[in-house]
């Protein structure tokens, strides 16, 4: 383990009920500590904003239909904060909560806060730029059995927390652009995650640190055309968790690893700034340092797109299509506490439409309606489930 990641681990978490976190000044200080020889003078430009929404969610625990999920009521609050500086410091930090009145076990929390730098510099006259990065991530939600519909225990113990965790990524990027505006691009990130903990035997540690290359080509076909192809190589190494046999068994005295070779293929046709849209083909395979217990593989199709229709009207929708498949097995017996232990295949549509209420004299007041639709099949008819969520609020920019 790097000596970041020992630095990460090694500062101190306050618990309290419901919410595994850390100390904020003590990892953000990490964060702040990377960028603190740069000084940020000169604001290019500032945002603000907070939002509140309303709707229902049919199912939020992803429960198959067998357990009979409870339409539940909720509520959203979203707030953003953005800042650019002249010099090429910026920062980016968003807070959301989300209340069930009715379950609270279902109420979740996600807090980020992204610290970066870029800039150009030239090589034998061709120009490179440069991005380097720091993000933070804490999230907190109950861990809900999808296999009981209660709340998941280990030998009689609660988990709830088991999914808790608060991850610090540290990134690094450099490109290059030719006359012909083509881009080539080389990226690299060094993630360490930290899942909330348990010392029940026989409960595994989800830990993690990770290095992850991409290096990806984008032509230009034209102003409006563009298709890129990406290669990524990731190594992920757990803290503290073993390689299985082929009958899952944990073999005593190892530690499991992961290596995942990562293709991807897109186009994006942009023709104004009006409107976009994107297309994504991924193909990722995963393989363990057993005997391949673990190996599997995750291919999707993902379509965006946005439209612009006047100055105050905005629509967005995606849709992505998914298969996540293990080479050899098809059923995990360590499903009531891994949530990655079954095979599935569906699509996560999403549509969100925006309309600023200038009518009203106030050009910072946006009305927003958003509407997510999953489907997901599996091997195993505990993890079939769909599920509709529905909402409409309001946004306010302050900046």
């Amino acid at each position: 383990m790097s000596d970041i990641g020992k630095a990460w681990r090694s500062t101190p978490k306050v618990n309290r009920p419901g919410l595994s976190t850390v100390s904020a000044h003590a990892r953000l200080s990490i964060l702040v500590g990377l960028l603190a020889g740069m000084p940020a003078t000169g604001i290019a430009a500032a945002e603000l904003s907070v939002a509140g929404q309303g709707g229902v969610d049919t199912n939020p625990h992803r429960l198959s239909s067998g357990l009979d999920p409870d339409l539940e009521l909720f509520g959203l609050l979203d707030m953003r904060f953005s800042n650019s500086f002249d010099n090429g410091v910026s920062i980016r930090a968003r807070s959301k909560h989300a209340l069930y009145p009715g379950d609270d076990r279902a109420d979740w929390s996600r807090n980020e806060i992204d610290l970066g730098f870029r800039d150009r510099f030239e090589v034998d006259d061709k120009k490179f730029g440069y991005r380097l990065s720091a993000d933070w991530i804490d999230r907190d939600k109950n861990y809900v059995s999808r296999t009981t519909g209660e709340d998941a225990t280990f030998g009689g113990e609660s988990i709830v927390d088991r999914y808790d965790y608060q991850q610090l990524n540290l990134n690094g990027e450099i490109s290059y652009r030719t006359e012909a505006k083509h881009r080539l691009r080389a990226r690299y990130q060094l993630r360490d995650k930290d899942y909330e903990d348990y010392s029940f035997p026989g409960l595994s540690n989800f830990d993690y640190e990770h290095d992850r290359y991409r290096f990806d080509v984008e032509f230009r076909l034209a102003d409006e055309h563009r298709v890129s192809l990406e290669y990524g190589d990731r190594k992920r190494e757990y803290e503290d968790r073993r390689i299985e046999d082929l009958d899952g068994e944990e073999i005593p005295g190892t530690d499991l690893e992961y290596d995942y070779t990562e293709y991807t293929l897109g186009y994006l046709y942009r023709p104004d700034r009006d409107f976009y849209l994107n297309i994504e083909v991924s193909f990722s395979d995963r393989e363990d340092n057993g005997v391949g217990y673990n190996d599997s593989s995750y291919d999707s199709v993902y379509l965006s797109w946005r439209k612009r229709i006047n100055e105050t009207d905005e629509i967005r929708a995606s849709l992505t299509y998914s298969i996540f498949e293990y080479d050899n097995r098809s059923f995990s017996d360590s499903a009531l506490v891994e949530e990655d232990a079954f095979d599935n295949d569906g699509y996560l549509l999403k549509f969100d439409y925006k309309r600023k209420l200038r009518e009203h004299g106030d050009d910072n007041l946006t009305l927003i309606y958003e509407l997510q639709l999953d489907d997901y099949d599996s091997s195993d008819s505990r993890y079939r489930y769909d599920r509709l969520i529905f909402s409409l609020g309001l946004r306010y920019d302050l900046l």
